[in-house]
């Protein structure tokens, strides 16, 4: 390996290392625990942390330093009669939030370009969770105004919302003997997000601005479920009756598994990416059988399919966090919904390719003042409206 243990350091803290060179770095480190643990362990701890934003040019100080402290944890937990094995995880990954907290932020370009000054910015407060729930009598109840939710059902059985947020179905168990149908439809707003466990213990998370609509009792041929927005499944397991999911111009079959979906209207294209299990895309003519890691495309109904793709670029807002890695609009889109906030573009290039993690707890002026600090970049608020200009 050509590189110095600490320039693949370096790119671990910027998501940028091949398997063999993380697979160096935790060995130096001597982590007994497999990447995505200490990603996940990264990630938690995260979202605890408060740490103040900081200028580019000490990216390189600052990652020395957590290097080092590294290696000084390592040297001290070796000595004889020490035995902290287990809690190394979670230290490390402590250590290395010290950079991703402050909001690293990278643009991929060819040349180096001089910092701009922020601009102007008012403090936008981030999404938080709040939905509506339609029922099949036409009550509409705001969620996250209600602490406890009891509402009994048209076709008998009840709607609970638990502690945590989450609403649920309680049904009895001849529900599936009643010829009533009824229609829920649960909407998160822009700014909004929600979590559902349907009768079937299918859980679903709903992005901002989504909704998702579906017949009760949820069983046999009713388990259907019409999608426009952005969600993440994970659902039981039915193999004489899987479930079908509509979005747009697309369907997809699902037997048991996890993905997620982003069928937003305006959207250029439709994407399901697979995170385990398998399932069956179509669109007209068209049927994709799909393998974990893979992901769909459906843009003017063509089905298109890649592999191996990044799944956690595209579950990252269901764990609290954006990760970005595309065009300044497609990332600005993502800001939209969840800042609630509309977004005008002025004179800007639309070829630059911005790479990077940040926190979706984070206020909306931590957010763009990260971004800003790529240097190709600037943005000007006035009330809910952000203009993007170069």
């Amino acid at each position: 390996m050509e590189s110095s243990l600490h320039e693949i350091f370096r790119r671990y803290v910027n998501d940028d290392c091949t398997e063999e060179e993380i697979s160096i770095l935790l060995d130096h480190f001597n982590i007994p625990a497999e990447e995505l643990l200490l990603k996940d362990l990264i990630i938690k701890e995260l979202q605890q942390e408060d740490t103040p934003a900081y200028q580019p040019q000490d990216t390189d100080i600052r990652l020395q330093k957590v290097y080092q402290h590294l290696e000084l944890l390592i040297k001290n937990e070796n000595r004889p009669g020490l035995r902290y094995y287990k809690s190394w995880p979670l230290k490390i990954a402590a250590a290395v939030l010290v950079m991703i907290a402050a909001g690293a932020f990278w643009m991929t370009r060819k040349e180096s370009l001089p910092m701009q000054q922020p601009g102007s910015i008012t403090q936008i407060v981030p999404g938080t969770d709040q939905a509506t729930l339609t029922t099949g009598n036409g009550q509409t109840i705001v969620l996250n105004n209600i602490k406890q939710l009891d509402v009994p059902l048209q076709g008998g059985g009840r709607i609970k919302k638990l502690s945590n947020g989450q609403i649920i179905y309680d049904l009895p168990g001849n529900a599936h003997s009643s010829n009533s149908r009824e229609r829920n439809m649960v909407r998160t707003p822009a700014g909004g997000q929600w979590q559902v466990v349907l009768p079937d213990q299918t859980h679903i998370w709903l992005n901002a601005s989504s909704t998702i609509t579906y017949y009760l009792p949820f069983e046999g041929q009713d388990r259907n479920i019409e999608l426009s927005g952005e969600a993440y499944f994970e659902v039981s397991r039915n193999s004489e009756h899987p479930l079908k999911i509509t979005c747009r111009n697309q369907e997809v079959l699902v037997l048991g598994t996890a993905f997620n979906i982003m069928a937003y209207p305006d959207a250029p294209a439709v994407t399901t990416t697979l995170v385990k299990g398998a399932v069956v895309v179509t669109s007209g003519q068209q049927r994709l059988q799909m393998a974990p890691g893979d992901q769909s495309s459906n843009m003017d109904d063509q089905l298109h399919i890649k592999h191996g793709v990044d799944i956690e670029e595209a579950i990252s807002w269901k764990d609290g966090y954006f990760k970005f890695n595309g065009s300044l609009p497609e990332i600005m889109n993502d800001i939209a919904r969840w800042y609630d906030v509309k977004i005008v573009y002025r004179n800007t290039r639309s070829n630059e390719i911005f790479e990077g993690e940040i926190l979706r707890s984070r206020s909306l002026e931590d957010v763009l003042n990260i971004i800003e600090k790529s240097g190709k970049v600037h943005f000007i608020i006035n009330g809910r409206t952000i203009t993007v200009e170069d």
